[in-house]
């Protein structure tokens, strides 16, 4: 496996239309979409070619947030991936295949509590 960027950075958003406006239109970060996710408002912010992605939790949290997700170039198996990193000692908390069927997610949590998703995409 090889790490090729940092995509996007996610996470919970007490008070959703104070953050949206923080990061839009105080810092500048340009709105590419919104949408939900397991039923959790979700915007996408653009930094340049990272995204930041805020998660709506005035009411629930979704789940696997917070996390920040790098791009992978890997197997094709996620399974695979899991057994490489198992064998350096990570531990693989979750796969979860992409919503289109092509691609993945393998969810590792470092040494600082942070919860990474290595996202291999279509």
């Amino acid at each position: 496996m090889k790490i090729l960027r940092m995509r996007s950075w996610n996470f919970h958003a007490e008070d959703f239309e104070a953050m949206k406006r923080f990061y839009h239109e105080g810092l500048g970060l340009e709105v590419k979409k919104t949408h939900m996710v397991s039923g959790v408002d979700v915007v996408r912010l653009g930094a340049g070619d990272t995204g930041l992605g805020l998660f709506n939790a005035a009411e629930k949290r979704a789940p696997r947030v917070p996390h920040h997700t790098f791009d992978i170039e890997g197997p094709d198996d996620p399974n695979e991936l899991a057994r490489e990193l198992e064998g350096k000692g990570l531990k693989v908390h979750d796969i979860r295949a992409h919503d289109n069927g092509k691609g993945y997610s393998v969810y590792v949590i470092d040494p600082g509590g942070n919860r990474l998703e290595l996202s291999k995409p279509e």
